[in-house]
């Protein structure tokens, strides 16, 4: 980083280990916490889960309209500095909040004694919350980029398939790299289709194309070869 070369940084919640000199030489101010969205509750999915539903205007975000989901994220927040430029990517728990706590908590988002997550104005923190941004300056006459995210499995195989998050990180590493000019939705994959069918459709459709069908050509045969034949 002090050489001017671009970062992806994937933060996950929890101490640093050793990378405080990074946070500090970035401007990065990073509260203790994770970040609780109702809005996830609502989709069947735990509570401690942030949607980014929000994308403030970046290249990054450019026509970026899909929704995407990170696990247990940490807030994001900076001190102002002449040397960092600071762009929020995404925002989250509109309705939310962020809470210090970060232990205790089981899969389905509830609290240790099993009860659904509430807001504690003596001890947690109103949403939203920035939980990616992007950061450049200019060094030895290059612009530097640099890319940080509050969770650090967003882009693991067991998430990646989550609403728009690969099509996220790839806009991250294509700006990352400069690339611009290839940051785009990527294309959706068809997905199979079942057409289910109970016994009385199924009764129909073969009556129709193994009797209705062919007596339908007969007649039309019929018809054509008697109006000939008059001619």
């Amino acid at each position: 980083v002090e050489r001017g070369g671009n970062l992806l940084w994937l933060l996950d919640t929890g101490p640093l280990h050793g990378l405080e000199r990074l946070a500090d030489k970035l401007n990065l101010v990073l509260p203790p916490g994770i970040v609780i969205d109702p809005a996830a509750a609502e989709m069947n999915a735990p509570a401690t889960w942030s949607l980014g539903t929000s994308y403030p205007p970046h290249a990054i975000t450019n026509g970026f309209n899909l929704i995407t989901a990170f696990q247990s994220a940490r807030p994001l927040e900076w001190d102002e500095a002449p040397e960092w430029q600071h762009h929020v990517l995404v925002e989250a728990a509109a309705r939310g909040w962020v809470s210090p706590q970060t232990k205790g908590l089981d899969a389905s988002g509830l609290n240790r004694n099993g009860r659904p997550l509430k807001f504690d104005k003596q001890h947690d923190t109103k949403g939203p919350v920035a939980i990616a941004l992007a950061m450049q300056r200019n060094i030895n006459d290059t612009e530097q980029r640099l890319v940080v995210v509050g969770n650090g499995a967003f882009l693991a195989n067991s998430f990646a398939g989550n609403g728009g998050n690969v099509d996220l990180g790839v806009n991250m590493i294509n700006w990352l790299t400069g690339e611009e000019h290839l940051i785009t939705l990527q294309p959706r994959a068809a997905k199979d289709s079942n057409l289910v069918l109970n016994k009385t459709q199924l009764t129909v459709i073969s009556v129709g194309f193994l009797i209705a069908l062919p007596l339908l050509l007969a007649l039309v045969g019929g018809v054509i070869w008697w109006k000939r034949r008059r001619a």
